[in-house]
């Protein structure tokens, strides 16, 4: 833990992890802990100074299981970050509750934790469903690639769901984010079925319209992927790649209607 001007400040490094000798290094996110809101610009100049993927600030609410949490990137206000999320449970149940589970009340949402046999924290979001839709004529000027299916998530600001062929290396893949941008407020999920051993899917995830060109690890993609890889492959529990230049591996659940999601999450000192 750190103090900055009087506060209470922990870095946190998530989905990160060595499978199958491979180094994934995940991602990162600042958790402020608060004893009451901070005003939204001034939660913003702290993310901007902070210069991370999510700075999450978090304070009590009147119910001692319940927490209040925002997110900030350097430019903007994230709705919902799911490595943020999972990096402030993990400094909760840790550092301040030590209790469980808790809740966190996000802009939009009740966010479930939970903590299995293993140990293993997980959040917990409910599903979200995706529409299979013609992949849109843009997708040919925003992809060195044309993707074989499409589908889109959520209003307007939601996500798109790209899909390649398992044969296809997704490492590959080129996005114009200029294009993107001017293309579609939604940002962009690419997937594939894994080739490598140990996992059903691989993601990368593209939001130049949110501020973040490619994402390093993105916890709430996947609880849209959940879904959608489950009725593909009839099964509800998963290990993904994130195939960003960073890597990531994300852990995914659904259950009774929850997409539950986990990973290597690490205080750093």
């Amino acid at each position: 833990m750190q103090v900055l001007e009087g506060k209470k400040v922990f870095h946190v490094t998530v989905f990160s992890g060595d499978f199958h000798g491979k180094l994934f290094a995940g991602t990162e996110a600042i958790v402020f802990v608060e004893d009451e809101a901070l005003s939204s610009e001034e939660m913003q100049s702290i993310a901007k100074r902070k210069d991370i993927p999510a700075t999450c600030f978090v304070w009590p609410s009147d119910d001692s299981s319940k927490f209040h949490i925002r997110f900030y990137n350097p430019q903007t206000e994230i709705q919902l970050c799911g490595h943020g999320l999972l990096a402030a449970a993990q400094v909760v149940n840790d550092k301040v509750n030590g209790k469980e589970p808790i809740e966190f009340i996000t802009q939009s949402s009740h966010v479930k934790t939970k903590i299995d046999d293993e140990k293993q924290l997980w959040i917990g979001f409910d599903t979200i469903d995706s529409e299979p839709v013609d992949i849109p004529v843009w997708a040919e000027e925003c992809c060195n690639i044309k993707p074989v299916r499409a589908s889109k998530v959520g209003s307007s600001n939601g996500y798109w769901i790209f899909e390649w062929p398992k044969d296809f290396d997704l490492t590959q893949l080129a996005i114009d984010f200029d294009k993107l941008t001017f293309a579609s407020e939604r940002a962009l999920i690419a997937t594939t079925q894994s080739q490598a051993n140990g996992f059903e899917y691989d993601l990368r995830y593209f939001a130049p319209q949110h501020g973040v060109n490619e994402d390093k690890a993105t916890g709430s993609a996947n609880r849209v992927l959940a879904s959608y890889w489950k009725s593909k492959l009839n099964q509800s529990k998963f290990k993904a790649r994130q195939l960003s230049a960073e890597g990531a591996v994300i852990e995914v659940e659904c259950e009774n209607g929850i997409v539950w999601i986990s990973g290597k999450v690490t205080i750093n000192a």
